[in-house]
């Protein structure tokens, strides 16, 4: 009943999910729409997106949702503003950290394990300070960023069945 006329090929499909039809703009775009429309209150949306953030710039790679998602519920904030939050963080904290690994990082070509246990703390250790620094700066300008954007937008807002 809803199947296509003429069925989409393994390349588009591929394609589709990499790069959606409309663009990533767009996709963007609603998910800052969505975060303003959230029926929360201004505080929550705004910690959650500013704790997604600030998660976003810690050094555990792979974990960031699930970090995110823990500590949000834990806080009794809002968890779908801190994954918002934690996405737009990790646009902007994955490439710090790699131009930092890149720059401190120095070669080993030693195959002893001790050495290369030192020779990761001490590149990686200068490396997660200075990005908690930045990410703890950053989520304290986007939390009252969005806690002004979103008092703004509901001010405006017509009360919608009420």
């Amino acid at each position: 009943m809803f199947k296509r006329k003429k069925s989409i090929d393994f390349y588009t499909k591929i394609r589709s999910h990499l790069w959606p039809e409309k663009g990533l703009l767009r996709n963007f775009l609603y998910l800052w729409k969505r975060l303003f429309r959230i029926p929360d209150s201004t505080y929550s949306v705004s910690m959650g997106f500013a704790l997604g953030v600030f998660i976003s710039f810690t050094p555990f790679f792979g974990l960031h949702l699930i970090i995110s998602v823990v500590t949000s519920w834990f806080l009794k904030i809002n968890i779908f503003s801190s994954i918002i939050g934690n996405l737009f963080g990790s646009i902007i904290s994955y490439p710090l950290m790699a131009i930092g690994m890149l720059t401190i990082s120095n070669e080993n070509t030693s195959k002893e394990w001790l050495h290369i246990i030192v020779n990761f703390i001490k590149t990686t250790i200068p490396i997660f300070s200075g990005i908690l620094i930045i990410g703890f700066i950053l989520s304290i300008i986007c939390y009252f960023l969005i806690k002004y954007i979103i008092g703004i937008f509901k001010k405006n807002r017509p009360n919608r069945g009420k």
